[in-house]
């Protein structure tokens, strides 16, 4: 690792971080230095490797360009072995998708499975068999609302399969693997064999065979697939052909599996049904929410924080110009003492928390709230989009678009005790735009960082800046994206992504990953919980999912909030307006889902 590390940094391409482990290798997220392309590291051990072999196969492997492979660029070297330097596919794997809750359209199936011929099809024609086709293998390429299937390994497989199988026989993914590869055969047929594995799984959420690796490889050699009846004749029959056990009745060259998939598509399109689920997930069922505890309030509330108080909190909440105070007890729903108030010059925007307290964001200025220095200003010309306060309250940002370029700029905070408020002198960075750009958000990664967001076309820019005005590059995502929130978890962040409503977009900066889940609603309101994630629609539609896209608890009948805030990771305020006054519920995860274990 200290090898690697080291020979990298001496090279043309950063370590951004740990991405994997592959059967060949850990593999990494970098970015080339001076153009900031993102590249992925593939650590090859030498000891697996002989180099004539090798030297061989990567003369084929960089050949190889088609847009359905994972294309090698280059070769790096260390005292630890050979690193590949890679495309970089952002959005996962196959497998990731598979195991997850999301429904695939028929469309998105049959095109993962053209997508995988297209590519054996060029590397068959230049001799390369993969050897190990499977889900993990298949790494996915994020495009507006869907996704491009990409074949990863391609030539590294076989090479550590010969290599293997001289020490010690066949070897592979036994629940993917064509007849003759038990028998260390490796014809182009087996790839087919594997994509038909893959497709009967797409379509009907298993494999054909499961068991232990011995019970795979007998029924790989002897069984035969059952397609259930629900499966179109037309996709039946290419199932049933790339899944012949003899080579001489299966499909022998990528192209003709192609083609008559291809067929398939044209009929389902021609019929109107390449929109329909493939394989529908089954969800909990959905549920009715409980009745929620609440308080009223006289007045209504547009904007809601939360500042952490010795025996409770203080709970800010603001409508317009109009700012509240409420003192909120660690336990019970008392109602809620006298409020005191203030009036403010402009409305407020939002209300960004620090440990001190936190920052009122008005359309016109910073106000600083702070348990041991009160209310002060500390910026004028502000707005939402445009402020980011660090995590420890430490310094602040903002953002000015000035032309073809956004300024940012980075002023410590201090508050010692006993003194004043102390704020230094901006240190500026400016970051190059272009015409039509979109200013989105503003970040503080961690205390250390900061992140301007900017929407180009369809593309969302992450701009990575240090608090002391240090401009260190940018992270292209192929997606529009939106409503960016922090979590727990180190520089990740819950996401939407605009004209694809009913997705979950997990982003995580460091290593560069989006996820993209699939929900039965369209998600308004996002947060971090104990278990998971929590989503509310405007309906009042409430899913609870975990980190791989597992659908936990539905509900239904929630109320609508104006404002929600967090008091710990299973309990939240939420402010629902009613006319000229709102209403603060109490939402207690542990009593919604009960079955969960919080």
């Amino acid at each position: 690792m200290v090898a690697l590390t080291r020979q990298i940094r001496r090279s043309q391409y950063r370590i951004l971080g740990l991405v994997g482990h592959g059967q060949f290798g850990r593999v990494y997220c970098a970015i080339h230095r001076t153009t900031g392309e993102l590249v992925a590291i593939k650590d090859l051990h030498k000891d697996r490797f002989p180099t004539h072999k090798f030297l061989r196969e990567l003369r084929f492997l960089i050949s190889l360009e088609h847009p359905s492979i994972v294309t090698c660029h280059a070769l790096e070297h260390s005292t630890s072995g050979r690193q590949l330097v890679l495309d970089y596919c952002e959005g996962g794997t196959l497998r990731s998708l598979l195991e997850s809750d999301t429904s695939l359209t028929v469309q998105e199936v049959l095109g993962f499975a053209l997508d995988i011929l297209a590519a054996l099809e060029c590397a068959h024609r230049q001799g390369i068999v993969h050897c190990d086709i499977k889900p993990e293998n298949i790494l996915m390429e994020l495009t507006p609302g869907g996704w491009v299937a990409r074949v990863s390994d391609l030539g590294i497989a076989r090479l550590s399969q010969e290599a293997t199988e001289a020490d010690m026989g066949h070897t592979g993914s036994p629940a993917y693997m064509a007849p003759e590869r038990f028998y260390n055969q490796h014809p182009p047929a087996a790839d087919l064999y594997a994509v038909g594995i893959i497709l009967y799984e797409l379509l009907l959420g298993q494999r054909p065979f499961s068991g232990t690796p011995m019970e795979l490889m007998v029924a790989h050699l002897n069984r035969h697939p059952v397609v259930p009846p629900q499966v179109p004749e037309s996709l039946s029959r290419v199932l049933h052909k790339a899944l012949q056990k003899l080579l001489p009745k299966r499909y022998t060259m990528a192209r003709d599996m192609r083609a008559d998939l291809m067929t398939v598509y044209e009929t389902y399109q021609t019929q109107g049904l390449l929109a329909q689920p493939a394989c529908p997930k089954v969800l909990p069922e959905m549920e009715l929410a409980p009745d929620l505890p609440s308080v009223p309030l006289p007045h209504p509330t547009a904007v809601m924080g939360l500042v952490p108080l010795p025996n409770g909190h203080l709970v800010v909440t603001c409508s317009q110009q109009r700012v509240w105070f409420y003192h909120w007890p660690q336990a019970g729903m008392a109602a809620p003492q006298v409020s005191q108030g203030f009036t403010l010059a402009a409305p407020v925007q939002a209300f960004l928390p620090t440990p001190q307290g936190g920052v009122i964001v008005t359309t016109e200025s910073l106000h600083l709230l702070s348990m041991t220095h009160g209310l002060g200003c500390i910026a004028q010309g502000t707005h939402r989009e445009q402020v980011a306060v660090a995590p420890n309250g430490c310094w602040f940002a903002t953002a000015t678009e000035a032309g073809d370029s956004v300024k940012v700029s980075m002023r410590q905070l201090a508050m010692p005790p006993g003194q004043g408020v102390k704020i230094s002198a901006p240190r500026m960075v400016t970051l190059p735009t272009q015409a039509g750009d979109r200013l989105m958000t503003l970040m503080a990664v961690d205390n250390r960082h900061g992140a301007l967001v900017v929407r180009r076309g369809s593309r969302t820019l992450f701009y990575g800046v240090t608090r002391r005005g240090t401009y260190l590059g940018t992270l292209s995502a192929s997606i529009p994206i939106y409503n960016l929130v922090a979590t727990s978890h180190p520089y990740r962040y819950l996401a939407l992504e605009e004209n694809c409503p009913n997705a979950l977009l997990i982003v995580d900066l460091m290593p560069f990953r989006i996820l993209r889940y699939r929900v039965s609603m369209a998600p308004r309101w996002l947060c971090e919980t104990a278990v998971g994630y929590g989503l509310l629609s405007q309906e009042g539609e409430f899913v609870l999912i975990n980190d791989e896209g597992r659908v936990m608890n539905r509900m239904t009948g929630l109320p609508r909030p104006t404002a929600i805030a967090q008091r710990t990771p299973t309990q939240y305020l939420w402010s629902v307006n009613e006319g000229d006054r709102s209403r603060l519920y109490t939402v207690n995860l542990g009593d919604l889902a009960p079955d969960i274990l919080f």
